[in-house]
This record gives structure tokens, sequence and C-alpha cells, in this order.
């Protein structure tokens, strides 16, 4: 009975396909889902991901490295490469047991889910070849002398392992695809259920939960994975580390972050549940292995904050991922028992009887009304997913030209090192986070006033890298390098998501009721004016001042000094934004207010995070004079969105 009410359902939601004029049939061009042809695909994911899990399992015991030169072996940690074995063959076991039980979505979500963190992974596996001592992969090889390192086989074997699985998630994606396309997905035994995206169909308490989870092992990925002693296993912050390693956490958590947000946003449970179950498993393969690898190393390596609160976070992924569909369950059958006491016994919505009158007049116009509204949500969607479009092409580019080379240096000549760059990545993880809920309806409209912020701190991190390579341009023979080009390019994509944002936003007032004027809340102009204010005045101070590397007092550069260079220029763009936003916000519907004064702050951040993320450029770096503004302006912003919340009068 559930299957044929999910099923009449979906197909009331399809639009009706009209017959050509001539043919009188449909269009040979609609291509009808086809479930076994789902089957192979997802069978061939689970495959090709359970032999990427072997590779992983035997390379332990494959030499993944050894001293330069020498056939001394260098055995990893057999504990933590048990783990990190049953880990990689874990999300492959759990789809194929779903193919078994003829779940073929579900399996392509555990896969999906397990092939986006496995990207990360893979980054990270480059690291065994540009700096393996480094590496601190302890479930292959523990160092024992500083001598250089030279990979074998097991560093291939690991690399191609995760690659594999990056490719059957792919797969597992287009099978969940094939899947949504056949009559009764996101099925519910009541019709209220059908349609509505999982974090709303499981409650508050197991969505919030899994953010939860989310946010505190990507907190994690960033946190040192070990406390170390050993004079050989250095752990040196991860945003100080190679690239391989700093790209690898970064990648790890956009995935993390993405995978959650796409699980609560998807109509099916069960996906969802396996989208949750995959990524976590696949996680807990990465940081659960450092918690192994150091609570049973020696009295010189312990595990760090990192691995224990990534495990705790991977791990509770799985378990909301494995509760998703039972809490789903358990509150579609209160709500189909709540409807079943409060409706008496009735004919069918939507059945007609033989001789059954033909629709009124009213009933077509009614028709009508609904068919004008269908169009202006199609409209408006198109502007949404525009939008993400253009913000994740900027968070590509900006990302990629992050971690390219900004400069050309002639042959021997030791790049300089940009740190501003690493500004740039937060900005690319900040607004793809924002970015991906335009693709989904249900959160669209809300989240895009904090996308027409959020764009804003592409350009202003560019600005700043930037200025840096005009400045080294000036010595000859060093240009700008492939990762300018890309990063330049960002900024004009951020731009156009910006103006995208708009014109989405301008859709969205055509569907409101604009005859009545709103008021300017003077709450949220005072408290919000006052953290603009704020904003801009660390804005215009420096965030840092020390000695440089020749012995000079340095200062980053102020409002104050003449002509501006690029960074600066970039930061009055965004201190123009801030108050702008906070203007706006202040006649805006509050909810839409909250937004875009949330993601005021959140774009004040990542300005303040760029005295941590940059300091290393000077010798002693001290606290400039903006610091202390700028957080005041971002408290002061999150407290005027908080006043947006009180009431839903304006």
């Amino acid at each position: 009975m559930a299957s044929s009410t999910g099923s009449r359902e979906c197909r009331r939601a399809e639009p009706e396909r009209i017959p050509s004029a001539g043919a009188g049939a449909p269009s040979a061009a609609f291509e009808e889902p086809d479930p076994s042809r789902a089957r192979r695909g997802c069978t061939t994911a689970a495959i090709l991901a359970l032999l990427g899990g072997l590779g992983i399992a035997v390379a332990p015991v494959l030499d993944a490295a050894r001293p330069a030169g020498g056939v001394e072996e260098l055995p990893g940690i057999g504990a933590a490469a048990v783990w990190a074995a049953v880990f990689a063959v874990a999300a492959p076991l759990a789809a194929i047991a779903a193919l078994v039980a003829r779940r073929t979505a579900v399996a392509g979500g555990v896969l999906a889910g397990a092939g986006a963190v496995s990207v990360g992974a893979a980054v990270l596996d480059v690291q065994l070849w540009t700096d393996a001592i480094d590496a601190n992969r302890l479930e292959l090889f523990r160092p024992h002398t500083a001598a250089e390192l030279s990979t074998g086989a097991g560093a291939y074997t690991v690399l191609a392992g995760h690659l594999l699985i990056a490719l059957a998630g792919l797969l597992g994606m287009v099978a969940v695809h094939r899947c949504s396309l056949l009559d009764g997905y996101g099925d519910a035994r009541s019709s209220e259920q059908v349609g509505r995206p999982t974090g709303a169909r499981v409650g508050f308490l197991l969505s919030a939960g899994a953010v939860a989870a989310a946010l505190v092992l990507v907190g994690a990925l960033f946190a040192p994975a070990f406390l170390s002693s050993d004079p050989v296993v250095l752990v040196p912050p991860v945003i100080e580390s190679d690239l391989e390693a700093s790209a690898g956490a970064a990648a790890i958590a956009v995935a993390v972050l993405v995978v959650v947000a796409s699980a609560l946003a998807s109509i099916s449970p069960p996906v969802s549940g396996g989208v949750l179950v995959g990524s976590g498993l696949a996680a807990l393969g990465v940081v659960g292995t450092r918690l192994v690898a150091g609570l049973v190393a020696g009295e010189r390596i312990d595990a760090g904050p990192g691995s224990v609160w990534g495990s705790v976070g991977a791990g509770v992924l799985v378990v909301a991922g494995v509760c998703v569909p039972v809490v789903d369950r358990a509150r579609d059958t209160r709500v189909l028992q709540a409807l079943a006491g409060a409706i008496p016994d009735r004919p069918t919505v939507g059945t007609v009887k033989a001789g059954a009158v033909a629709p009124s007049g009213k009933g077509v116009a009614q028709a009508a009304a609904r068919a004008e509204a269908e169009a202006a949500r199609a409209r408006l969607a198109r502007w949404h997913v525009a939008a993400g479009i253009a913000g994740a092409v900027a968070t590509v580019l900006a990302a990629t030209g992050a971690l390219l080379p900004v400069l050309n240096t002639p042959a021997g000549l030791a790049r300089p090192d940009v740190l501003a760059t690493r500004v740039v990545l937060v900005a690319a993880i900040v607004l793809v986070v924002g970015t991906i809920w335009l693709f989904f309806s249900e959160f669209a409209s809300a989240v895009r006033p904090a996308v027409g912020v959020l764009w804003v701190t592409i350009p202003f991190s560019v600005a700043a890298v930037t200025q840096s390579v005009v400045l080294a341009t000036d010595v000859p023979g060093i240009s700008a390098g492939a990762g300018s080009v890309l990063l330049w390019c960002a900024a004009v994509a951020a731009t156009v998501t910006g103006v995208l944002t708009w014109f989405a936003g301008s859709a969205e007032r055509e569907e409101i009721d604009t005859s009545e004027e709103r008021s300017t809340d003077l709450a949220v102009l005072v408290v919000g004016g006052l953290g603009a204010l704020s904003a801009l005045v660390g804005l215009a101070l420096p965030l840092f001042s020390g000695t440089d590397a020749v012995g000079e007092h340095s200062a980053a550069a102020t409002f104050g000094e003449l002509p501006w260079g690029l960074d600066v220029w970039g930061r009055a763009l965004l201190g123009a934004t801030v108050v702008l936003a906070v203007i706006v916000a202040a006649r805006a519907r509050p909810a839409r207010a909250c937004a875009l004064l949330l993601g005021t702050g959140v774009a004040m951040g990542v300005y303040l995070l760029s005295w941590p993320l940059t300091r290393a450029r000077l010798e002693a770096p001290e606290m400039g004079a903006g610091v202390i503004p700028s957080a005041v302006g971002i408290v002061l912003v999150a407290a005027a969105a908080a006043l947006t919340a009180r009431t839903g009068k304006r």
C-alpha cells in the first residue's frame, strides 16, 4: 500500500507529458528509467570499490617506503594497519549487502559518500612521494631515522585504492540518479511526507546531530593528529604543513560538508542514511587509523585531539546514517496514525468517478493559477541553479589557483611562498558550503542572501594575493604563474555569482506581496550599524605588525596609506559590502535578514582569519590594532541577526 501511494504521489508531482501534435505519442527523446541498468552500474561500482579497498588493505605488507638506496624495511604499526584495512573494505561490503537486499539506491548512496571522502584521501597519499617522512602514515611505515625515504609498491596500491573508491563513488551517484527516476523513490506511507527533504522528515534533533558531527570532524581534520616527542616523527600544524597535507585535509572537509548537506536535502531517507554511513566509514579509515596508531605507537607518540575528535565525529555520522531510515519510519507512522484519527473515511483525493461533471470555471481558474505559480517557481529555481553553478565554478577556480604556483621563477631561484593563498582556500570552502544549498529548492531561498555576501570573500582574498604577485614581478625573471591566472578568473566568477544572487532575490520579491511597504527595523539598524562601523574600523587598521626577515619593522597596509594597494582595495570592497548588507537587512523579511547578516559575519570572519593564516610572513608577529574592532564587529552583526528572529511582524 505504501508503494502504491508513493508512486501515485510521484506521478502527480510530475508535469504532464503532452504528445507531439502529429504523432499523438510521447516524444521518443524521453528515456524510460531502467532499474536493471541502474543495478548493473551500481554492481560495477561496488566491485571497483571493493578492489580499491583491498588495495588499501594490502598496502602495509607491500613495503610502502624504505630508506633511499637501502634495503631496510620500515614496517607500520600493526593495529593501525588492521584498522585501515577493515574500514577500507567496510563501505564496499555495505554496498554489496544493500545490492543483495535489492536496495540499489542505498548501495549507490553508500558508495557516493565513501567516494567523496576518498578524493581527499587520495590527495593525502600524494605526500608519500613528495615528503614521505613527514606524512605520518604510521599504518604503512614508521621511520626510525631522518634519512630520505623512497616509495615502494604499497604507496602505489594505496593511492590506486583511493582513486578506485572515488571512481566507484561517481558511479554510485549515477546509480542514485537513475533510481530517482523510478516510481516510488522517496516513498512514504503518508502522502504528506512524500517529496520532503530528509532533514525535515527525521526532525531537528537528528539533523542537527548529523550537522554537528560533520562540523566536529571538519574541525578535527585541522587539529594535530598526534602528540609527538619523537625527534623523527614531527607533527606540524596542518595549515603550515606541506601543500598535499593541507589540501587533502581541506578536500576531505569540503567533501564531508557537501555530503551531509546533500544527504539532508535528499527526498529518500534510506539513500540519505547510506550516504552518511559511507562517508562516516571512509572518514574513520583516515582519522580512526590515526587514533589507533597514536594509542599503540609507544610512549613518545600519543593520539592528538584531531584524531580523537575526528573519530568521534565520523562515528556519529555512521550512527546518524543508520538511524535516519528508522526515525523516518517511526515519524511517518505517527503522522499516518494522526491523519487516520483526525480525518473520517472519504473517497481518495484525485479520483474521478464515472459520469463526473466537468470542471467548473472556478476550477479552471484555480488550475491556471497553479500553473502560473509552478512557472514562477521554475524561473526562480533556474536563477538559484545559475548562481550555484557560478559559485561552484568560482570555488573550483579559487581552490585550484591557490594550490598551483602563483609565481614563475627562474631555474635555481627558490619560489617565494605567498601566504595569502591560504585565505583564498578558506574563502573557497566558505563559498562552496553556501552555494551547494542553492541547488536544492527547499533551502535555496533561505540561503541565497548569505551567498549574496559570501561571494565577496573571493575577490577580497584574491586581491591580497595579486598585491604580492605585483610586488614580486618587479624582480627581473619572476612572472605571474598559472595559479594567479586562475585566481583572477575565480574573482570574475565570484562577481558573476553575486550578480546572479541579486537577480534571484528580485525574482523572489516578485512572488511576495509588496503592496505594503516594510518599515525599517531600528533595533537591527542600530546594532547592525554599530557592527558595520566597527568592522570598517577593523578593516581600516592593520591586522598585524612585527619584524620582517631583514630585521625591519613591518605592518599591514591601512586605509590611511596612499595610494592604496590592491589588498587595501579588496578590504574596501568587503567594507562596502558589510555596510550595504546591514542597510538592506534592516528593511528585509526576518528570515532573509538573518541569513544576510550571518553571511556578513562569516565574511568578516574570513578577513579576521587572515591574521593567523599569514602571520608567518613576519619573524616576530604581533596582533595589530584592527583585530579587536573586527571581532567586535562580528559579534554585533551576529547580535543583529539574532534580533531579526525575535519577531515575524516586519
